[in-house]
C-alpha cells in the first residue's frame, strides 16, 4: 500500500487566483484537491501578470512569489524562454529548505526538474492542457 507525502512543493507557472483560464483553473482545483486530503502545500508561484492572492493562503501553508525575468538575455538561450525566464536561485533555495515532493505544473515552471541539488527528491512534472488525437 502506498503511502501520500504529508507536504508537497507545487511549482506554478503564474499566480493560481482567481481561477479563470486554462492551466490555472487546473493548478487551482488541484491545491483544492491536495488541500482537502490533509497534504500540506508549499505554493511557488511567478508573478508577471497577476497580483498576490490572499485567498491562496486558505488552501497552503505557505505561499512564495518570485519575479520573472523578462529581460532580453533571457531571449537568447537555448532554453525556451518560457521555462529560462521561470530559472530563479530564490525558487531553488527555498524548494532545497524541506525534502517533500515537488511537482512543477507546466512545461513553463520545470527549470530545476533537472538540477543535482534536486536529484534525490521525487518530482512530478505535470503537462497542464494537452490533448491527443488519434485516428480512431
Amino acid at each position: 500500500m502506498s503511502t501520500f507525502p504529508k507536504a508537497v512543493n507545487v511549482v506554478s507557472f503564474s499566480i493560481p487566483y482567481p481561477p479563470n483560464y486554462g492551466g490555472i483553473i487546473d493548478v487551482f482545483y488541484q491545491l483544492k484537491a491536495l488541500h482537502a486530503t490533509g497534504i500540506k502545500i508549499y505554493l511557488h508561484c511567478f508573478q508577471y501578470d497577476r497580483q498576490p492572492a490572499s485567498e491562496l493562503n486558505e488552501y497552503c501553508a505557505q505561499v512564495f512569489y518570485y519575479k520573472r525575468k523578462t529581460d532580453l538575455v533571457n531571449n537568447l538561450s537555448h532554453t525556451p524562454y518560457i521555462v529560462k525566464s521561470r530559472s530563479n536561485k530564490e525558487l531553488l533555495n527555498n524548494l532545497l529548505k524541506n525534502d517533500y515532493p515537488i511537482i512543477f505544473e507546466g512545461l513553463h515552471s520545470c527549470f530545476f526538474l533537472t538540477d543535482k541539488l534536486l536529484q534525490n527528491r521525487l518530482k512530478i512534472y505535470r503537462a497542464c492542457n494537452i490533448s491527443l488525437k488519434t485516428n480512431q
